[in-house]
């Protein structure tokens, strides 16, 4: 992402910065409200940082934003196909949530978020409730 767009993002938007005691900024999550859930727009950690929990770590500090504003939980978009993707959110306990009984506001994030030349069916909607339905 280049750094005008993230900076646009970032200000327009709830944002988490990982940092590293030398390396400075090593990730970032940047989240906004939709409805009753902090929908996650981006989640990103440098390579040369990752596998190191700081992912999860980033995940779990929005999750806990949800929770302190009292909303129904967090939402996301991501590939369905990406073999890393969907699997890190669901360890993290995000569920698929089927377009027809999603959310008005969320569905149309969902489709707002497919990249050009991507197919709706290569991107699934996840979501990670804080209590019962």
């Amino acid at each position: 992402m280049a750094k005008d767009a993230f900076d646009t993002i970032a200000l327009q938007n709830g944002t988490l910065v990982a940092a590293h005691e030398t390396d400075g900024a090593v990730g970032f999550a940047i989240f906004g409200q939709i409805g009753s859930f902090l929908h996650l727009n981006e989640l990103s950690v440098a390579p040369e940082h990752g596998r190191r929990g700081l992912g999860g770590a980033l995940l779990e500090a929005v999750i806990a934003e949800s929770v302190s504003r009292e909303l129904d939980g967090v939402s996301l978009s991501t590939f369905r196909v990406v073999p890393f993707n969907a699997p890190f959110y669901a360890h993290h306990g995000f569920v698929e949530q089927s377009l027809e009984t999603a959310p008005e506001g969320l569905k149309e994030r969902f489709f707002t978020e497919i990249p050009a030349g991507v197919a709706a069916d290569d991107r699934l909607l996840m979501l990670r409730r804080n209590r019962d339905a």
